[in-house]
C-alpha cells in the first residue's frame, strides 16, 4: 500500500528541543515570535539567538545524515541524552510484542494529530500503548519501529544506526504492525470502514 521504509541515524550530539522552549509546536512561526521581539528586551534578543543557533545545528544534523545516505535524524533528550524525542518531524512508535511504546508529550515532543490516531486505533485493535519516557536502547531490541506524521501517516523504519551500529528490522523493513495500523487508519480516513472511533463527519 505504498509504505516505503525509511533509514534513520541517532543524533547524540545536536538536540532538537530543550524543556521550555517550543519543542511542542510544529511551526515554525514560533521562530517569528522571538524574532519580531529583537529590540523588545536584551533577554528577547538572547532567546531569539538562542533558538535560530538551535535551528541552524538541527538543520546541520539533518544535512550530514543526509550526505551520509539516511533518510533522517532520531533526535534524544537533551537532559539525559538517552530517551528518544522524535524524528524531524514526525513522532516515532517501537514495538516489541504486543507492546508499543512512544515519548511522551512533555513539551518538547509534537502532540501530533496522527500520533494520536495511531494510539487511538492501535488500543482498539488490542495493542498496549504506552506513553512514557523510551531508552534509546530499546531500539536495539525492538520488533519494528515506525514513524507517524500528517503527509505520510506511518513510515516504517527499516534500520537505525546508533553509535555506529546498525540494526534493521524485518526482511523488507516494514512490519506487520507497522502495515496493520496504516492499512487501519487509511481506510477509516476513506471511509472503506466501520468508523468505530466516531471520527467520521459527514457533510
Amino acid at each position: 500500500e505504498g509504505l516505503a521504509p525509511i533509514n534513520l541515524v541517532v543524533e547524540t550530539e545536536m538536540h532538537r528541543a530543550t524543556p521550555g522552549g517550543t519543542g511542542g509546536v510544529k511551526t515554525i512561526g514560533n521562530y517569528a515570535a522571538y524574532l519580531a521581539g529583537f529590540g523588545a528586551s536584551q533577554g528577547s534578543f538572547g532567546n531569539a539567538i538562542l533558538i535560530i543557533d538551535n535551528l541552524r545545528r538541527v538543520l546541520k544534523a539533518q544535512s550530514a545524515a543526509k550526505a551520509k545516505g539516511y533518510s533522517d535524524v532520531l533526535y534524544l533528550d537533551s537532559v539525559h541524552k538517552r530517551f528518544l524525542e522524535e524524528v524531524s518531524s514526525c513522532n516515532v512508535f517501537v514495538v516489541k510484542g504486543n507492546v508499543i511504546s512512544t515519548p511522551a508529550i512533555k513539551g518538547t515532543i509534537l502532540p501530533g494529530i496522527t500520533r494520536k490516531s495511531i494510539i487511538d486505533v492501535a488500543r482498539s485493535q488490542g495493542f498496549q500503548v504506552e506513553e512514557r519516557m523510551v531508552p534509546v536502547e530499546e531500539l536495539l531490541d525492538a520488533d519494528e519501529v515506525f514513524c507517524t506524521g500528517t503527509a505520510v501517516v506511518i513510515s516504517p523504519v527499516g534500520s537505525i544506526t546508533y553509535i555506529g551500529k546498525r540494526v534493521s528490522y524485518g526482511s523488507s523493513g516494514v512490519g506487520l504492525v507497522s502495515q496493520q495500523l496504516y492499512s487501519a487508519l487509511t481506510r477509516l480516513q476513506m471511509g472503506l470502514t466501520e468508523d468505530t472511533m466516531d471520527w467520521i463527519l459527514e457533510l
